[in-house]
């Protein structure tokens, strides 16, 4: 067989199963939720990458935060809004554990917020089926050591970072 034709087929197959992919989002468990807000980053080569945003508290107020990342290998931020520029694309796992679409009603969840204090929703994600493993080849080795994939998303911006944890500190 033609090996142009063969190259199409498996482009086509790839094709196909890009369009059946869907980023799979598991909600960080914290006491607030961000999304409403600007999302600003400083970092220094070979040092943490601090992230600095507003957040809602379980009792409505707003706090400034920051979230520090020592250890991370690479971030990309994206100067789209995440839902628009993902539309369709990506799944968020519920408090019940199912995974449901990006049009998913919480309402039936902030209760949730208000009793424990943890965000069903928080907009900080840690992506359950990354791909970013497959960009490099000693990224691999990264996810062995405990590097995970995160995405923090902002009003109309978003943050993915490939960290080894995170520290999150509240501005007075």
């Amino acid at each position: 067989m033609d090996t142009t034709v063969l190259g199409k087929e498996k482009r086509l197959m790839d094709l196909r199963l890009h369009m059946n992919y869907k980023i799979k989002l598991v909600p960080i468990k914290v006491s607030w939720q961000a999304g409403r807000n600007s999302i600003v980053i400083e970092g220094v080569e070979g040092n943490t990458v601090s992230v600095h945003t507003t957040v809602k508290l379980s009792d409505d107020s707003y706090k400034k935060i920051k979230i520090d990342f020592p250890l991370f290998a690479e971030c990309r931020f994206l100067n789209f809004n995440f839902g628009e520029h993902n539309y369709d694309n990506f799944l968020i796992r519920d408090p019940s554990d199912r995974y449901v679409k990006d049009t998913y009603d919480w309402k039936e969840w902030d209760s949730i917020f208000a009793e424990t204090g943890v965000c069903p929703n928080p907009y900080f994600y840690e992506v359950e089926n990354t791909t970013w493993i497959n960009n490099k080849d000693f990224y691999s080795d990264l996810f062995a050591k405990g590097f995970k994939h995160f995405i923090l998303v902002g009003y109309d911006s978003y943050l993915e970072i490939l960290a080894n944890g995170y520290e999150v500190s509240f501005n007075e």
